[in-house]
């Protein structure tokens, strides 16, 4: 579950913790992460364990002189580790396998704002080929620069709080506030999604994390207390 707010002076990014092992337990985990200047959100299939894809987004801004260079190589790196895990998912657990055709398997954002607001998403939905072979739909957003009107974008938020999306008397103490209410409400709705609430607000050469910064291990694990 995630929630993005994307405008001219700030970047809000949230999202929850919990994800399911492929063992069928629980795992708690930091689905927002910084790597250098840019801040990496993901949620989908990490959940089954086989890969963590910020270690993909690590290798791909590094070869990059954009974020939109960067997308390209991590849909690239991701797609041949994704599909082998989708086949097994698909024989394993099918209604899982015909949830993310019908949605995404993986949901991956990069954002940053140094000079100005940046922020590229790919969304990587399965599509079933003849012959059994499974193949990747890419869906992609891409914000530089300033928009003309401030865009949002989210993942696994509840029905019963999005419909609070577009009341100002919602937002009306600030982003961070209401981000935080939404991904509340949403983790009360949903028995997959999970706390601790992780936010980040970027702005012009700044950063804050609310509450904190999470501290996780190098399989993106969340370390107990955080």
């Amino acid at each position: 579950m995630l929630y993005v707010r994307f405008s001219s002076n700030e970047i809000v990014i949230g999202a929850d913790s919990k994800r399911t092992a492929e063992t069928g337990d629980y795992v708690y985990v930091c689905k927002i992460s910084q790597i250098g200047d840019t801040f990496v959100t993901s949620a989908g299939l990490a959940e089954y364990g086989a890969f963590d894809p910020r270690q993909f987004a690590v290798e791909a801004l590094s070869d990059s002189r954009s974020l939109v260079e960067a997308r390209t190589r991590f849909e690239q790196l991701i797609e041949q580790p994704l599909i082998e895990v989708l086949k097994k998912v698909k024989v394993r657990n099918r209604s899982s396998y015909d949830a993310f055709k019908k949605g995404a398997a993986i949901n991956f954002i990069f954002a940053r704002f140094v000079d100005r607001p940046e922020l590229v998403t790919t969304a990587l939905t399965p599509k079933d080929e003849v012959g059994g072979s499974i193949s990747l739909v890419k869906n992609r957003v891409t914000l530089l620069g300033p928009p003309n009107r401030a865009k949002r974008i989210f993942v696994g938020v509840s029905k019963r709080a999005e419909v609070l999306l577009d009341r100002p008397s919602f937002w009306a103490k600030g982003t961070v506030a209401g981000v935080q209410q939404l991904l509340e409400m949403s983790v009360k709705d949903n028995p997959d999604a999970g706390g601790p609430i992780d936010i980040v607000q970027l702005s012009r050469g700044t950063a804050h994390w609310f509450p904190r910064e999470p501290q996780c291990d190098s399989r993106s694990r969340r370390v107990r207390g955080t």
